[in-house]
């Protein structure tokens, strides 16, 4: 590729010094929140998001679900903004995610769960802004200025603030010492090269993306970024739910040029994610997986993508979806596509 980098180029190269920046001005403050939801003990967990920032809040309900015990749940923002619902939250956070903090779709459910009785917590990139303005506690996520229309950096830098608080919520100090590490994890996922799986995925008509648990989170932030900046379909699901019927269209006759992406994980869930590579495999689809450990169904080196391992297997997604990111800004270009001015998209999307 030739010419000045892409916006989306430069940001994607700017999240290791995002993550050091968060580490360094913001870890402290991010356990601090989690310790004072703690002493708060809500009964429940909603989430406000859109778009990219609603696969983040995937992840805190994973983290928060696997690791507390407190039910997460999101709430569609027309239920408040479209619906005028009334909602009881007594013993509820409201938690929103949201890049710009802008739209008014956000802001409107943010008032109704307080109205209803939650507390309303908001990590923005942008503090300064009508969701931050009416929220009880702004979490900055400082991933600093952010041009190009699919979001990169800031999607990361929210995932490393939900980590920082759950990590004070459960005074877990390994978790701690892991994102304090991440950002030398997050530059050796940059140079991991995924240039091998190009031609397919350049070539396919349609994608599955598949994670599980943590890792789901990223499948559906994959999805997306395929989406907005290659205009290619492509559909995230959990390594379970991909067995319940979608994996009948995952066939590997020419006319169907269909491939899966896989993000695997170090947990629990790791066998599952196997058994759907395995079964993806066994009915002829094509399969790239990015795996840590590079072993078992995820270990033939035509279909690898090499990803950098975190000092903690919570962070391990995070590191996935940055080498995602440099893919999938690559194959943009070899589609011939502008990543930075996705057809018919905006920076930031108002909604009601």
């Amino acid at each position: 590729m030739t010419g000045s980098p892409t916006a989306m180029a430069r940001e994607i190269a700017e999240i290791p010094a995002v993550a050091a920046r968060q580490v360094s001005l913001g870890l402290a403050d991010y356990r601090a929140i989690g310790a004072r939801l703690r002493r708060l003990a809500p009964a429940v967990i909603v989430t406000c998001a859109r778009g990219s920032s609603d696969n983040a809040s995937v992840y805190l309900k994973y983290l928060v679900e696997t690791r507390i015990g407190i039910p997460v749940a999101a709430i569609g923002p027309s239920v408040a903004s479209v619906y005028d619902a009334r909602l009881s939250l007594d013993r509820a956070v409201c938690v929103t995610i949201s890049q710009s903090g802008g739209s008014p779709d956000l802001v409107s459910l943010q008032d109704h769960a307080r109205a209803g009785g939650a507390a309303a917590l908001a990590l923005l990139n942008t503090p300064d802004s009508p969701v931050g303005s009416a929220a009880d506690e702004v979490v900055p996520v400082m991933a600093g200025p952010e041009t190009a229309v699919a979001a990169t950096k800031s999607l990361v830098a929210s995932l490393v603030a939900i980590a920082g608080i759950v990590a004070g919520w459960t005074e877990d100090d390994d978790l701690a010492r892991g994102l304090e590490a991440l950002p030398e994890s997050l530059a050796a996922s940059l140079a991991c090269r995924w240039e091998h799986a190009l031609p397919a995925v350049a070539d396919a008509n349609s994608l599955y993306v598949i994670g599980r648990g943590p890792g789901y989170a990223i499948a559906r932030e994959a999805a997306l970024k395929l989406k907005e900046t290659c205009r290619l379909h492509a559909e995230a699901y959990s390594a379970a739910e991909v067995r319940h019927g979608p994996i009948a269209i995952a066939r590997s006759r020419p006319r169907d040029r269909f491939v899966a992406l896989m993000f695997h994980a170090r947990d629990a869930s790791r066998a599952s994610l196997e058994q759907a590579c395995a079964a993806m495999r066994g009915i002829g689809a094509p399969v790239f997986v990015a795996d840590s450990e590079g072993r078992g169904e995820s270990a033939l080196p035509e279909s690898a993508l090499p990803v950098a391992a975190a000092a903690h297997p919570l962070l391990d997604p995070i590191c996935q979806i940055t080498s995602f990111y440099r893919f999938v800004e690559a194959l943009s270009a070899e589609l011939g596509e502008d990543p930075d001015r996705p057809e018919h998209l905006r920076k930031v999307t108002e909604t009601l």
